[in-house]
C-alpha cells in the first residue's frame, strides 16, 4: 500500500519506451524483466498482466494530454 516490495515477493523491472513514428502517432515499446521463470509466473497468477492491461488501457489518454 506503500508503495514498499513485500519481503519475499518477486521483484521484476520494466522499461518503457515512447517514440514518435514517421508519418504521425507514437509507438510505445515496453520491455519487462524478471529474475526467473517461476517469479514470472507468479506475479501472472497474481493479476499482473491484467493489472498491464488496464495501464496499457490509458495510454492514450495520457499521451492526448501531452499533446495538448
Amino acid at each position: 500500500a506503500d508503495g514498499v516490495p513485500l519481503e519475499g515477493m518477486p521483484v521484476g523491472g520494466m522499461s518503457v519506451t515512447i517514440a514518435d513514428r514517421d508519418g504521425g502517432g507514437v509507438v510505445v515499446s515496453v520491455v519487462s524483466t524478471f529474475a526467473s521463470q517461476e517469479a514470472l509466473e507468479q506475479l501472472l497468477a497474481m493479476g499482473m498482466e491484467e493489472g498491464l492491461r488496464e495501464a496499457m488501457g490509458q495510454i492514450d489518454g495520457l499521451l492526448a494530454e501531452q499533446a495538448a
